[in-house]
């Protein structure tokens, strides 16, 4: 095992077979310091930053939803990160978000633009 300042050498000379190890090691569910919980929080936030669509988010949410956490912790993630990722990032994944959650978000704003559909 190696240590954290090797970590940081590593990845800062991008070390490719150590980069390869971290992905291999990743996709075999590798041993974590930190709790699922707190993984999966760590994971999303990730995803709400690095403009991720598609299949990842209902991965992602996924976890988060079986680690234990709930709609609301995690909708309430993303508005932690807003001042960090910004408004307009924040704004862009709220949808993705929704929809991985399995909130139907059009037909929400549907029924706010047609009182008549509430």
């Amino acid at each position: 095992m190696i240590d954290s300042e090797e970590i940081l050498r590593r990845l800062t000379i991008g070390d490719r077979a150590y980069c390869r190890s971290l992905l291999a090691a990743e996709s075999q569910g590798g041993p974590h310091a930190l709790d699922a919980r707190s993984l999966s929080l760590l994971r999303l936030g990730a995803t709400m930053t690095s403009g991720t669509a598609g299949p990842v988010w209902q991965q992602r949410v996924s976890e988060a939803l079986e680690s234990g956490l709930r709609f609301e912790e995690i909708v309430e993630a993303l508005t932690i990160l807003a001042p960090t990722i910004g408004i307009d990032r924040a704004v862009a994944v709220a949808p993705e978000l929704a929809r991985a959650l399995g909130y139907d978000i059009d037909a929400a704003l549907e029924r706010l633009d047609d009182p008549s559909l509430s």
